[in-house]
């Protein structure tokens, strides 16, 4: 299945539930992909926390970087694959260079990691806990991490770390009463329900939130117990207040319709 133009996510397919009886075995295959572009700061710190799961594969997808992202991502023990820029359109690739050759089967757990973020100690058995668990009767399909914000500044001052927990504290709170993580918190999925979605939707951006739509309609996520580390950077960059409003407006923007290339617009203002 692909997304229209638009980018909406109302096709009857997003309803059918593929067979989740059985849950994922102790021994997971991990997979997780890193989309990135201009990266070399940023991108060794994340293939690192992923290699700290000795059995879990790493896919760097690069969307075009002019930078040494792909130099870095080799010398730290990544597969590098090349794509065009767009990080859904990225992170389809890195799926499918995985499936390409590796297994296809229940056990088979990707994980979707932002080239500024690292994933938890322990993270692949926190993911297969947590994704055997059974719910009616059913084992969990997807979950995502909690979100902390890493500080992008040494002299951080009190104001800007009450500031960063309080967003935090309101990320992880929607989490839990609404099901609703973002790419920044690690979107993590069972291969077979991966492909019985269809993959990200292809767009400017707000893939993650349209991934997050389709699955949340196949179930409840688990939500690991263990941050996700995230880049503060857009945040410092452009103020705490202009980025967390502007989301919740580009959000509602998408639900009453305006156009997928003017939100877009909005974003890169923000």
């Amino acid at each position: 299945m692909r997304f229209d133009r638009a980018g909406r996510d109302g096709d009857a397919r997003d309803g059918r539930r593929a067979s989740s009886s059985r849950a994922p075995s102790s021994k997971a295959s991990f997979t997780v992909v890193i989309p990135a572009l201009n990266e070399e700061t940023r991108v060794r710190e994340a293939i690192a926390s992923a290699r700290a799961n000795a059995s879990a594969r790493v896919i760097v997808v690069d969307g075009g970087s002019t930078d040494a992202t792909v130099r870095v991502a080799r010398k730290h023990g990544a597969s590098v694959v090349r794509s065009e820029r767009g990080r859904g359109r990225q992170m389809n690739a890195g799926a499918a260079a995985a499936a390409a050759t590796g297994t296809r089967d229940a056990s088979d757990v990707l994980v979707f990691l932002h080239a500024d973020s690292t994933l938890p100690t322990g993270y692949g058995e926190l993911i297969t806990r947590a994704l055997a668990k059974r719910v009616t009767g059913r084992s969990r399909e997807w979950g995502a991490f909690e979100f902390k914000m890493g500080g992008e500044r040494e002299d951080e001052g009190f104001a800007r770390t009450c500031t960063r927990r309080a967003i935090e504290f309101g990320t992880n709170a929607r989490c839990r009463l609404f099901g609703m993580p973002y790419g920044d918190q690690a979107l993590v999925m069972r291969r077979e329900t991966f492909d019985s979605v269809g993959g990200f939707d292809e767009l400017p951006f707000m893939e993650d939130y349209i991934m997050a739509r389709k699955l949340r309609r196949r179930g409840a996520p688990a939500l690991f117990s263990a941050p996700v580390t995230t880049s503060g950077r857009r945040w410092d960059e452009r103020g705490f207040s202009k980025v967390t409003l502007m989301n919740q407006v580009i959000i509602l923007g998408y639900h009453i319709g305006v156009p997928m290339e003017k939100l877009a617009e909005w974003y890169k203002k923000t």
